[in-house]
């Protein structure tokens, strides 16, 4: 929509445009005013019809008092209408149970009204505290939908979610229906840093699923031309950099494959299974590109359990490993792959030989473009820790001069318990 941007209210996100769709995790009952009130007060400012729809930790009677101390004209934005505060019961559940359809045909009401009485359009949010397992698919449906629509209208949505009743799968499904995502905490840096890093995956998975099939389409008409001149006889002299180019192409088009494993997040296909079973499958092409580069790779298995998880996408997983440490080799290294059991979880365990990873980069390690390859883009391990949080899956490493060692571990009251939201 051909709108000015409008100013949101919070601090780190400036300017937006009309059709925004934002997501803030929150800790505690302050974190959801702090971002809420200035929200509001923006809103208001601006000539935006303003709806807060409020469930625990914050009642309508407690968000009204909350806007009146924040806000000294707020009395006069309530008396001429311009201000509304529901309950979850008498909003997302006013038809009985949750229904995806007559909610959102109600906010593309509210639009329409307002922009009847003179708004400029409308600002809303809806805390989702009430949400219940049972509900959470549903309203991910419905968050999903309201992601399609929403640039159609003049229609700001903040929806807020309490960290601590998320999992990592739910986080996932969250983050991946919004075009913008923020933690609202002094307490949980580390939490803060992980969504960071997944909401830049998603970001960048989004936008390689979005131009791939452009891109790709020219570089396949390229392609095909340079190998029809490859075999022209009076163009032999220039063979070789026809096969350069082809290579180069080939490359290119391995790189956007990777953009794209970053943004398969709903193409899953979970069946229990033993990691042995995908290691042992892998070996033969893992052992043939050892060999290539005069390395050598050995096994370890031990004991474990099953796990429920996606076969295609672990394999993914190992082959990335796997391959970054051998590339960290040099010739006559050898790269050894383990699994075994320790703290009610299945370890995959990937050390190699090499110099070691700089600490300048540890924080860093698993965000898109970082990479300590010259060559390298950095989605490899990204891809590996996309795939780590849908299997509810932990991956962390050591490393120093004698090489580096990265642990996939796999909780099994975690996987359990991730697979079961997910079939629910």
């Amino acid at each position: 929509m051909q709108e000015k941007f409008r100013p949101t209210g919070i601090e780190f996100l400036k300017d937006i445009t009309w059709g925004t769709h934002i997501c803030a995790f929150y800790q505690t009952k302050e974190d959801l005013k702090n971002v809420l009130l200035p929200y509001f007060k923006t809103g208001l400012e601006n000539n935006e019809y303003c709806l807060w729809v409020t469930s625990e930790p914050i009642s309508p009677e407690q968000a009204e008092q909350a806007l009146r101390e924040y806000l000294p004209d707020f009395d006069m934005y309530q008396s001429r209408g311009q201000m509304d505060i529901l309950s979850h019961s008498d909003w997302y559940l006013k038809y009985g149970n949750f229904n995806e359809d007559e909610v959102l045909s109600s906010w593309v009401d509210k639009v329409q009204k307002a922009l009847e009485k003179g708004y400029d359009g409308i600002r809303i949010t809806g805390n989702t505290s009430w949400l219940k397992k049972r509900y959470f698919k549903t309203f991910m449906d419905y968050e999903a939908k309201v992601e399609d629509m929403i640039g159609q209208l003049k229609m700001i949505a903040l929806c807020t979610y309490k960290l601590d009743q998320c999992g990592i799968h739910e986080v996932i499904d969250i983050v991946n229906n919004h075009q913008f995502t923020f933690i609202q905490s002094q307490q949980d840096y580390d939490n803060s840093c992980e969504l960071a890093r997944f909401d830049q995956i998603n970001l960048v998975g989004k936008m390689a699923a979005s131009i791939a099939h452009e891109i790709r389409n020219p570089m396949t008409s390229v392609k095909g031309f340079l190998q029809l001149l490859q075999e022209k006889n009076d163009l032999e002299s220039y063979k070789e950099y026809f096969s350069l180019m082809v290579d180069e192409l080939d490359r290119a088009n391995a790189i956007i494959s990777e953009y794209l494993a970053l943004a398969r997040v709903n193409e899953k296909s979970y069946k229990k299974e033993y990691l042995n079973n995908i290691v042992k499958t892998l070996y033969p092409l893992m052992q043939a590109d050892a060999m290539r580069q005069e390395k050598v790779i050995t096994l370890n298995l031990g004991q474990i359990v099953e796990l429920i998880i996606d076969p295609k996408d672990i394999r993914q997983l190992i082959l990335n490993l796997s391959r970054n440490g051998l590339e960290a080799m040099q010739p006559g290294g050898s790269l050894s792959i383990k699994t075994y059991m320790k703290d009610n979880s299945v370890v995959l365990e990937v050390r190699d030989q090499g110099t070691g990873i700089s600490k300048e980069v540890y924080d860093q390690l698993g965000s898109p473009f970082v990479t300590t390859k010259d060559q390298g883009t950095g989605l490899g391990l990204a891809v590996c820790y996309n795939i780590a949080k849908h299997h509810n899956a932990k991956i962390d490493f050591e490393s120093g001069e004698s090489g580096t060692a990265f642990y996939v571990r796999f909780n099994i009251k975690k996987n359990k318990k991730c697979i079961a939201g997910i079939t629910a």
